[in-house]
């Protein structure tokens, strides 16, 4: 029987050692406890994650204001509805967070309210045109439905567009 060198057969089996230090039977399919799935921990909320007032009853307060006066108020169509887009000034620099607030309305009638956030700094005058502010609004078919006038209001003036 021939008999193999020493060294090949040592060299072998260091490479398959240091080859199977690498191999994760932990993580494999071969591993019964994997067969299954894993169970998901169930941590119960802490006392901080617990809000004291229910969700349902959190109201939110929207302290924008309406701005001062609405310069224009344009109707886009598109292939779903339209896109109403109004520019109005506001009574002084640094107003941000503007947007088309709906309001209650006569049947028939659409109506909105141009309203921005004061700066907590506010100013009042500055150029008008750095005072200005524009804000558009989507409109989809069935908003639209049975709508012949679109009313945008500021503080001092109101601009109607009709259908």
């Amino acid at each position: 029987m021939p008999r193999l060198p020493l060294r090949p057969v040592i060299l072998l089996v260091c490479a398959a050692l240091a080859l199977s230090a690498c191999a994760k039977v932990a993580g494999s399919r071969l591993n019964p406890m994997n067969w299954f799935g894993h169970g998901a921990a169930v941590v119960a909320p802490t006392a901080a994650e617990v809000p004291l007032v229910p969700a349902d009853r959190v109201q939110t307060i929207d302290s924008r204001v309406p701005v001062e006066q609405v310069l224009s108020a344009a109707l886009d169509r598109t292939p779903n509805g339209a896109i109403l887009r109004a520019t109005g000034q506001a009574a002084g620099l640094g107003y941000y967070n503007a947007q088309l607030v709906a309001v209650d309305s006569p049947s028939g009638t659409l109506t909105f309210e141009l309203r921005a956030e004061a700066p907590t700094g506010a100013t009042a005058g500055g150029a008008a045109a750095a005072r200005q502010i524009t804000v558009a609004t989507s409109l989809s078919s069935a908003d639209l439905a049975g709508i012949s006038r679109i009313v945008v209001q500021g503080t001092r003036n109101s601009v109607t567009l009709r259908r």
